[in-house]
């Protein structure tokens, strides 16, 4: 089956939740991603530190995408032969504190077992007094992406061909240990957002998400779109959309915002329309490229 018919199974006649986070009024939000060995690591590429901060930024970033602070967690560790090793969870627990820490997040509780691959699960809870959605684009938005895309998908191609050297470290950085957006969420609460997400299936997919969870279109000018020298060189364009695991925010908002928040590159890269008619079309995003349209091949990683 695919990811979207089993959902559909799981929730029946109901509306499939259009957003990573769930908000439940007035202000609280709740998130949980999971990391599990062979289907998002290897044990020969993620050290336990590596892991632990990688856990802790996917669902921060879920909170960070819908407007809010995270503050509290519940961890469920399920440890498989190596990963039960006293070595290995010293310094998965000594990495997770310190994060928690930084981000002022407290570990409340959660469940331990055992199990044949490492499975690490956090579910984070947040609050927020100006939530964003993914429902929430008006007609005529601008589409802004925060930061550079590209050296994520890289990383991955780096790391499976075994790529040695300072040129690729950055990249492979950026694909085990993808950093947050949440610094920038006081400073963007600045400004009218009416829609948000974080960039986790890569450009292709996500837009698709947010266009259609805000029952619209959208147009994006590929040469727009910041981007990875090196990743253009070795992947292409179709690399780089496809590129997830960026933690960038995508954002719809007719606010003009600056080119850089924090030392944070902010770059519109689309506009947004609503639909008009109850017609479904196959395509809710086009990719413009000089002046025509471009068709990547490929949507990028799938579970199923």
């Amino acid at each position: 089956m695919k990811e979207s018919e089993i959902l559909q199974t799981l929730f029946g006649r109901e509306a499939l939740p259009e957003d990573d986070c769930h908000f439940i009024p007035p202000k609280t939000l709740v998130t949980t991603d999971s990391l599990v060995e062979g289907t998002h690591f290897l044990h020969k590429w993620s050290s336990p530190k590596i892991l632990a901060e990688k856990l802790i930024e996917v669902n921060v970033s879920d909170i960070a995408a819908s407007g809010g602070v995270p503050n509290i967690c519940f961890l469920n560790l399920g440890l498989s032969d190596h990963s039960k090793q006293k070595a290995w969870v010293h310094e998965f627990s000594k990495t997770l504190q310190k994060r928690l820490k930084s981000y002022g997040i407290k570990l409340v509780g959660g469940d331990t077992f055992y199990s044949k691959n490492t499975h690490l699960t956090l579910t984070v809870f947040g609050s927020t007094e100006y939530p964003w959605f993914r429902t929430g684009g008006e007609d005529g938005d601008t589409l802004y992406l925060t930061g550079a895309i590209g050296d994520s998908e890289l990383g991955l191609t780096a790391l499976q061909t075994q790529k040695k050297g300072k040129i690729w470290e950055k990249a492979k950085s950026k694909h085990l240990t993808p950093k947050s957006r949440l610094r920038l969420v006081p400073l963007l609460q600045n400004f009218k957002i009416h829609a948000c997400m974080d960039l986790t299936d890569g450009l292709l997919q996500d837009t698709e998400k947010l266009a259609k969870a805000s029952s619209g279109f959208l147009e994006i000018q590929v040469e727009k779109i910041p981007h990875s020298l090196l990743a253009k060189k070795h992947l292409g364009w179709d690399g780089i959309l496809r590129s997830g695991e960026e933690l960038e925010f995508l954002l719809l908002t007719k606010d003009n915002l600056p080119s850089q928040i924090d030392g944070t590159k902010v770059t519109p890269i689309g506009k947004f329309q609503k639909a008009k008619g109850n017609k479904k079309p196959k395509s809710r995003v086009n990719f413009m490229l000089d002046g025509k349209i471009y068709k990547p091949q490929g949507l990028g990683f799938s579970h199923f």
